[in-house]
C-alpha cells in the first residue's frame, strides 16, 4: 500500500512541476535571453568600443608627445588639454604634460600650476604626487615659507625621492628669506639622506659651502653633521692673563 501512495505523490509533484513550467517557462527563457544577449554585447559591442577609445587616446596623446617634441606648443597644449579633461587613466600624465607645455611655450607658471592643481595630491599615484611637487616649484617664488608647506602638506614627509625634493625646495626657500639656520640645517639632512637622488646630495654640498655659517656674539651656531641638529659651537678659550711681575730682591742688606 505504501508503494501506491508514493507512486501517487510523484505523479502529484510532477503535475505541480509541469503546471509551473508551463506559467513560467516564458520568464524563464526570457531571463536566459537577455543572459545571453548581455554576454554577447559586452564581448562584440562594449569591449571592443572601449579598446578603440583606449587606442584613440592612446594615438592622441602620441600625437601630443610628437608635437611637443617639435616645438608646436599651441597644438600640443590642445591635445593635452583634451586628454587631461577626458577623465581617462591618461589624464593625470597629460595634465603634467601640459603643465610642460605652458612652462616652456610661454612661460606660464602660473598657468602650469592650474593645470596641475585638479590631479596633485599626496595620496594619489606617482602621477599625482609628482603633479603636487611641480605645483609647488611652480608657485614658491610667490607663496610664503607658511603656505609653501600647506602646498607641500605631507610630500615633505615622504621618506622615498620625492620627500628630498620636497625637502630641498623647502630648504632653498628658506634660504631665499634669509634663514640661513634653517637653510643649513636642511641642505646638511639632504647630505645624508639615503633616499635622495645622487643630484640633491650634491646641489646640498654646493648649497652648504655657498650659505654662510651663522655669526652671532656668543656662540656660532652650525648643523651636526651626525645628527642633524643644531648645536653650539664651544667658545674659544679666553687668553691666559699674563704672569705678574717677580718681585726683585731686596739688595744691600
Amino acid at each position: 500500500m505504501s508503494d501506491i501512495f508514493e507512486e501517487v505523490d510523484e505523479s502529484l509533484r510532477q503535475d505541480k512541476m509541469e503546471t509551473w513550467w508551463k506559467r513560467y517557462q516564458v520568464f524563464v527563457y526570457g531571463a536566459l535571453a537577455l543572459v545571453v544577449g548581455a554576454v554577447a554585447v559586452n564581448e562584440f559591442v562594449i569591449v571592443p568600443r572601449a579598446e578603440a577609445a583606449r587606442a584613440e587616446r592612446a594615438l592622441a596623446l602620441e600625437t601630443a608627445l610628437s608635437e611637443l617634441h617639435n616645438g608646436s606648443y599651441a597644438a600640443a597644449e590642445t591635445a593635452f588639454a583634451d586628454l587631461a579633461n577626458g577623465g581617462s587613466k591618461l589624464a593625470p600624465l597629460a595634465a603634467n604634460y601640459l603643465a610642460q607645455v605652458r612652462y616652456e611655450g610661454g612661460g606660464d607658471a602660473e598657468g602650469a600650476a592650474e593645470a596641475l592643481a585638479a590631479i596633485g595630491g599626496v595620496e594619489g599615484g606617482p602621477y599625482e604626487r609628482v603633479a603636487l611637487l611641480k605645483k609647488a616649484y611652480f608657485k614658491a617664488d610667490a607663496q610664503s615659507m607658511t603656505e609653501l608647506e600647506a602646498t607641500l602638506g605631507s610630500l615633505v614627509d615622504d621618506e622615498g625621492a620625492l620627500g628630498s625634493l620636497a625637502r630641498e625646495l623647502i630648504a632653498a626657500k628658506a634660504f631665499a628669506t634669509g634663514d640661513t639656520a634653517r637653510a643649513r640645517t636642511e641642505f646638511n639632512r639632504l647630505r645624508f639622506d639615503a633616499a635622495a637622488p645622487a643630484g640633491v646630495k650634491r646641489r646640498a654640498e654646493l648649497a652648504l659651502a655657498a650659505i654662510p655659517v651663522a655669526d652671532t656674539t656668543d656662540a656660532a651656531v652650525d648643523t651636526d653633521i651626525d645628527t642633524g641638529t643644531e648645536t653650539p659651537e664651544t667658545e674659544s678659550e679666553a687668553p691666559a692673563p699674563a704672569p705678574a711681575p717677580a718681585e726683585s730682591e731686596e739688595t744691600g742688606q
